[in-house]
């Protein structure tokens, strides 16, 4: 079996979790304290648990990852291994299941962010994964976290000030709306401006529906243009990668600067 797996994730994820009979082994570089916490819930108590991650003292000061989450595993008599350019994401279960993605041990990377990966029990892709994480464990450059140096970090961490919480003043966009719609279109030329003026008519999100309507409207200006409704897609997608629009789903857009 090798199944594609999208987001959302999360589920599938904790139910492999509580599925094991022996082992949970993770490699990954971002570890929230969140998703142990419901991954600890999920276990077996006699199943083991083994973490490869990425100990950066920085990326726990920023909040990116947390090392609670390591805590958390050393408590429950799991093993943990640093590798400090860990890029890998691989997990395996009961050394007969594995899954292999771009997701993070986060609550993003298995619920919001868009990751993809699969979901194998075929012999010859888990017994890879095993030589690969194996392989890791036993590196030179690989050190094995104890609860000791646990306390140093957090020691360390202690000591460094907080990241400063910054005020970021009212833009003129938000506080003048018609103001900046106005910057926005006179930044802008072409069909990109006569799209986006005329998105100005219709609410914060819209569909293909609308896309035939200006298409419409847009045919005294562009009477020579036979594939006004392909264009205006085609401008559609150039305003979203200005960060105007968001594609929400099939055939529909949002408005990003309401």
């Amino acid at each position: 079996m090798i199944r594609i797996i999208t987001n959302p994730f999360y589920d599938d994820f904790m139910l492999l979790c509580a599925e094991s009979q022996k082992t949970i082994k993770l490699c990954a570089p971002y570890v929230k304290s969140e998703v142990f916490t419901d991954l600890l819930d999920a276990k077996r108590n006699s199943v083991s648990i083994e973490l490869i991650t990425k100990v950066n003292l920085r990326d726990y000061h920023n909040k990116v990852s947390d090392l609670d989450a390591i805590r958390q595993t050393l408590l429950n008599g799991g093993n943990v291994f640093n590798c400090s350019n860990l890029h890998a994401k691989v997990y395996v279960f009961d050394d007969s299941q594995c899954v292999i993605t771009s997701a993070n041990l986060t609550s993003s990377g298995f619920r919001r962010n868009a990751e993809c990966g699969l979901l194998t029990d075929d012999a010859v892709i888990v017994s890879l994964s095993l030589a690969f994480y194996n392989s890791m464990v036993v590196r030179e450059d690989v050190g094995k976290i104890t609860k000791r140096k646990l306390d140093e970090i957090s020691e360390l961490l202690e000591k460094i000030p907080p990241v400063p919480h910054i005020e970021y003043p009212r833009l003129e966009l938000s506080m003048s709306p018609d103001r900046s719609l106005s910057a926005i279109s006179d930044g802008l030329s072409g069909w990109k401006r006569d799209v986006f003026i005329s998105l100005g008519q219709f609410g914060e999100s819209f569909t293909s529906i609308e896309v035939s309507t200006m298409a419409q409207q847009l045919r005294t200006k562009y009477p020579h243009n036979n594939n006004r409704e392909a264009k205006i897609r085609q401008v559609l997608q150039q305003l979203r990668d200005l960060g105007l629009v968001e594609f929400s789903s099939p055939g529909v857009y949002r408005k990003l600067w309401v």
